[in-house]
């Protein structure tokens, strides 16, 4: 009974009989070193803004003050006594908050590069996807190009035992085999490298793909829901060194540094115990203020042209791979509904005439490269209009899995 389970679950799971899914394989590259690290890496500055926000811990202190170094006794002079101590770091301005505000804003564009990481890995999922389809689909022809020639092998040995060709017919047609033979496990060979790649992108080896889960319908429908992870990183950016700027301009006004204190005495003079206060502040006299300063603002420049520079860009691409996709649409229409057929039925009529003996073997091979050149174009173009869909979508912020 139990082996009988074991033997339906077999059957029965998607996982065992179909393989690693399209969305586990989302699931896993949010789970993605790569992915992870960034992540960590935006909680690490949020925490830090923590720690540069604070005005840091009051100190505490304990001093024995004046005692004689003959007696060391604490009755021996008026000025002798146990001090106990405060001090504080206080600022009069909100400059704290601005760097806790800056650094939170750090996180925030980290937490997007980790967003925008994740679909960056899912792009390289549809693109090894997409050239995985390519050959798989070159493989069909190459092997359908082998039967062909195969079966034209057949007659051409029928025609050479009947003296209509010459040898070197012969040879040269078995030579194509060869040279198609070859083209297939070169084909094959490709394939496995795509599965090096899928590993990595998965985060683990050893898994591939079913293919009936790959949701190509989502290449060919618009999502009006656009969230640009790489432009938002770079705002967010912006927004962290305005702040930091508007600390270093606050930076000018020093922090006070407040100190409260009390000495417990051995009261030989009859005036109590002594209470103590301080306030300190440094003067703004070197040039490290200023160059801060001015480091703020460089600062902010640059993730603002940062910022102008990635829109401009950003344009730039979307109109060149809309010219390319319309230019793949175009010739991928003009193969299937024209060019391929006329090729294909080239190929049909010079065959017929060939196991005739009417047309020379130069024209069959003619007619069999020029079909195969057209149908590998074919998967080709394909490939390329999806490649280019695919950079689009990611370009323009469009989510890449369902």
């Amino acid at each position: 009974m139990n082996k009988f389970i074991i033997i339906m679950i077999c059957v029965v799971s998607p996982k065992i009989a179909l393989g690693y899914t399209f969305s586990d394989a989302v699931i896993s590259i949010e789970r993605h070193d790569a992915v992870i690290s960034i992540s960590n890496n935006s909680k690490a500055l949020v925490e830090e803004g923590g720690i540069k926000g604070s005005w840091g811990d009051p100190m505490f202190r304990v001093a024995a003050k004046n005692f004689p170094n003959e007696t060391m006794k604490d009755d021996q002079t008026p000025m002798t006594g146990i001090e106990f101590g405060l001090t504080q770091k206080i600022s009069l301005t909100t400059k704290y908050g601005n760097i806790e505000d800056a650094f939170s804003l750090m996180g925030e564009s980290k937490e997007h590069q980790a967003k925008d990481k994740k679909n960056e890995l899912i792009k390289k999922l549809w693109l090894i996807l997409i050239n995985d389809r390519r050959l798989t689909e070159e493989i069909l022809i190459i092997k359908e190009n082998i039967n062909w020639i195969s079966n034209i092998l057949k007659v051409s040995k029928k025609l050479y035992a009947t003296g209509k060709i010459t040898q070197q017919a012969l040879l040269e047609i078995q030579i194509r085999k060869s040279e198609l033979e070859t083209s297939l496990s070169n084909k094959v060979f490709d394939q496995e490298t795509l599965q090096q790649k899928l590993s990595y992108v998965l985060g683990f080896s050893g898994k591939s793909i079913s293919k009936n889960s790959v949701p190509w319908k989502l290449l060919e429908s618009d999502n009006k829901n656009k969230i640009d992870n790489k432009e938002l990183s770079l705002k967010s950016l912006v927004g962290a060194k305005e702040k930091m700027l508007t600390a270093q301009k606050l930076n000018y006004v020093p922090d006070l540094t407040f100190s409260v204190g009390y000495t417990k005495r051995a009261n030989i003079d009859n005036n109590g115990d002594f209470v103590s206060a301080m306030v300190s502040f440094p003067l703004p006299l070197s040039g490290k203020k200023y160059s801060a300063h001015n480091k703020a603002s460089f600062d902010k420049y640059e993730s603002i042209k940062n910022l102008e520079n990635y829109k401009k860009f950003k344009l730039s691409k979307h109109e060149t791979l809309l010219s390319l996709i319309r230019k793949s649409q175009t010739e991928l229409n003009i193969l299937k509904e024209r060019t391929i057929k006329f090729a294909e039925n080239s190929r049909k009529i010079t065959s017929k005439s060939y196991s005739l003996g009417n047309s020379t073997y130069v024209e069959l091979l003619q007619s069999e490269l020029k079909l195969q050149s057209l149908l590998i174009r074919r998967a080709v173009v394909f490939s390329s209009l999806y490649t280019h869909k695919v950079n689009l979508k990611y370009l323009i912020g469009e989510k890449l899995h369902e």
